[in-house]
């Protein structure tokens, strides 16, 4: 990628020479497969253990099970490294991490579960490591093609020739995002969808996959591979007759592309038809060629506004729920002309819904040091297993200026240019933030805040030279995965501010719950942007200030699968107790609102009943509330004579934790008493 820079400065004038932003390919999909001829030599002839996650499942009529399990399960998968060992330049394909491969997986059942068709496929890892060769032949030729790869291809190989003939393909994009690419199905050449039908074909039970990352001028790239020994077989159980996306429920608006799609087994759909309405409003919808060939008879359209040829054209969303009513009618079938409604629910998965019900704490708010304090919590339907955080809280207030470096702060990537340098404007220093490479740039806050309700982030903010595609954002998290805006300035193509501007936002909409927090110069994926790295060019930030805030110190986690845990403190403090649902094993949703508590040093209150004499003997009850547990018997002949231990006296519990007794010869004619706990 070439990287443009500033061709002259004159340090009395602001004014800049330099070349036109850079542009950063956009990701292509080829041709969809088409359905193989012959399914005697492809894999998933008998049954394979599970390797990684799946067996995924969803209710898609709840948004709150759809909002989990888009926010805990699909992003997961974003992000993890590939960590490839192919060279494309040495025709070497090489292998990835297996958490890449898993995430790639995890990928592909959550769209299946969401689809409501089997969420249950496992990696062939034989065909993987084909696949592999596959996606090295493409990325090394810069071209997709299925069939007909002629043998003076760079890199070829018979092996990566067969993967071709039975994968989805795509460049410029890899793994998990490959399979988002796939269900997009995006490109002119790809008006029936055939991608998404084969990710989303019930009778499927094996795939693979291959991947080799960006290398000079030659494209990233992958081969999924989609054909199986099942490919023929009966048909499983799906939630509805039919397999749609956007399925029928709630689903997350990401996720959401201009082509939708209504597919049914066995049947002709040559002369179907659709209507769609939006909250009542017809939508007009350009139905696509009818073609079958691609996994199961499909009919495919889009609202007549958009157009699913550009990659850059988006499904409208305005941020609140939206239900579409889609009704596909005159379907021959076997039965008859068949007729089908369903509606679609667009949302928002950031913004928790009506049926959103959070896991609230309830128990002692003064907790006692190395007592057994029990708290309970009310559970989800749909969660596996719990997890409960306590936490120190301290002074969260922060001033930070650059001249502090990196204390408070981490940078991802970490970058090729200083982070930290002179501002561009006024004086002293501010951190930089910048698209030397088209990845968004992360300055993020190392620890956990707990806003009050009148808590304050402050902080001068400086926009240069920046394309409409960089965009300067603030942002929290409740979980590190999931980010909000807060603040969001985007650049005009030019010199955006012309000086540091003060920003003060309010984070009192999250009192109670902790936070991470962010600042991120983003980029919007396979556009234009400034590669330069002067500090006219992206974000300066200075003067960073965060009031009325606690920090959490020394989290401590533990896993529970009931509602309820123990809490013992061991020492006098002010702590956050919190509770957080995991889904499917092992995928966190957000924690719940904190309950904050004093843990108290556990000295019991003694109270002596008046002695009692029987039989030669004083008996003497007390009561006692802590969690003291032993005893001891101090006795004088007179309030200003020294106390001593009864070591004699005979101590007998009358209500164990609560009422005790301790026995005793009569001594003197006036004798005092009291107990101690040790």
């Amino acid at each position: 990628m070439k990287k443009f820079k500033i061709l002259f400065w004159l340090p009395a004038l602001t004014a800049f020479t330099f070349l036109s932003p850079a542009l950063h390919a956009q990701p292509m999909l080829g041709d969809a497969p088409r359905t193989p001829t012959d399914v005697s030599g492809l894999p998933g002839g008998g049954p394979r253990p599970a390797t990684v996650n799946g067996g995924f499942s969803v209710d898609t009529s709840s948004r709150e099970q759809v909002r989990d399990f888009y926010n805990a399960v699909y992003l997961s998968s974003d992000g993890v490294p590939m960590n490839s060992t192919a060279v494309t330049t040495n025709c070497f394909a090489g292998t990835n991490s297996p958490a890449f491969l898993d995430a790639t997986l995890r990928r592909i059942n959550w769209f299946r579960a969401l689809a409501g068709v089997p969420a249950a496929v496992t990696f062939d890892p034989g065909e993987s490591l084909t696949n592999q060769q596959t996606a090295l032949m493409m990325s090394a030729n810069n071209q997709l093609l299925h069939v007909g790869i002629p043998p003076t291809w760079s890199c070829f190989t018979v092996a990566g020739t067969n993967g071709a003939a039975n994968s989805n393909l795509a460049l410029g994009t890899t793994g998990a995002d490959a399979i988002t690419s796939y269900i997009w199905d995006y490109g002119a050449n790809n008006s029936e969808v055939g991608h998404r039908r084969w990710i989303l074909y019930p009778q499927t039970r094996i795939m693979a996959t291959g991947d080799v990352p960006a290398e000079g001028a030659f494209n990233a790239a992958n081969a999924t591979w989609v054909f199986d020994a099942n490919l023929s077989g009966p048909r499983p159980a799906t939630r509805n007759p039919f397999v749609a996306w956007p399925p029928a429920g709630y689903v997350p608006y990401p996720v959401v592309f201009p082509q939708w799609s209504f597919a049914l087994s066995n049947a002709d759909l040559t002369s179907a038809t659709v209507t769609m309405k939006s909250n009542g409003v017809p939508v007009a919808v350009t139905i696509q060629p009818y073609r079958t060939g691609y996994g199961e008879n499909t009919l495919v359209w889009y609202p007549s506004g958009l157009n699913p040829a550009d990659y850059n054209s988006t499904f409208p969303f305005n941020g609140n729920d939206t239900v579409y009513s889609i009704t596909v009618s005159n379907i021959s079938t076997a039965a008859g002309v068949k007729s089908f409604n369903y509606t679609v629910t667009l949302f928002d998965p950031a913004v928790p819904g009506t049926d959103y019900f959070p896991p609230t704490l309830s128990g002692p708010s003064q907790p006692l040091i190395g007592a057994t304090n029990t708290y309970t919590f009310t559970g989800l339907t749909n969660a596996t297993s719990y997890q409960w955080l306590a936490a120190s809280l301290t002074n969260g207030n922060l001033t930070d200026n650059a001249q502090n470096g990196l204390t408070n702060f981490t940078i991802s990537p970490i970058p090729d240019y200083p982070v930290i340098t002179n501002a561009p404007v006024g004086s002293g220093s501010c951190f930089h933030l910048t698209h030397a490479d088209p990845v968004p740039q992360l300055l993020q806050l190392k620890e956990w805040l707990l806003p009050s309700t009148n808590a304050i982030l402050s902080f001068n903010s400086y926009l240069g030279y920046a394309t409409t595609n960089e965009t300067a954002r603030v942002q929290v998290s409740y979980d590190g995965v999931n980010w909000k805006d807060i603040f969001a300035e985007s650049g005009n193509n030019s010199f955006t501010d012309s000086t540091f501007t003060n920003r003060a936002l309010s984070l009192s909409n999250y009192a109670g719950t902790p936070l991470l927090l962010r600042f991120n110069y983003d980029y919007q994926s396979y556009t234009t942007y400034y590669p330069q790295i002067d500090p006219f060019f992206g974000w300066c930030l200075e003067n960073i200030v965060i009031t009325n805030a606690q920090q959490l110190v020394n989290p401590m986690t533990n896993a529970v699968t009931a509602t309820n845990f123990v809490f013992t403190p061991s020492r006098v403090g002010t702590y956050a107790l919190m509770v957080r649902a995991l889904i499917f094993t092992e995928f966190p949703l957000n924690w719940g609102p904190a309950k904050i508590v004093t843990a108290l040093a556990n000295t019991p209150a003694i109270t002596l009943n008046a002695p009692v004499i029987t039989n030669g003997q004083v008996r003497i009850d007390f009561t006692v509330s802590g969690a003291a547990t032993t005893f001891k018997l101090l006795q004088a002949d007179s309030l200003v004579s020294p106390w001593t231990t009864n070591t004699s006296a005979l101590l007998t519990t009358n209500v164990p934790g609560s009422s005790y007794r301790f026995t005793t010869p009569i001594g003197p004619a006036m004798r005092f008493y009291r107990v101690r706990s040790p």
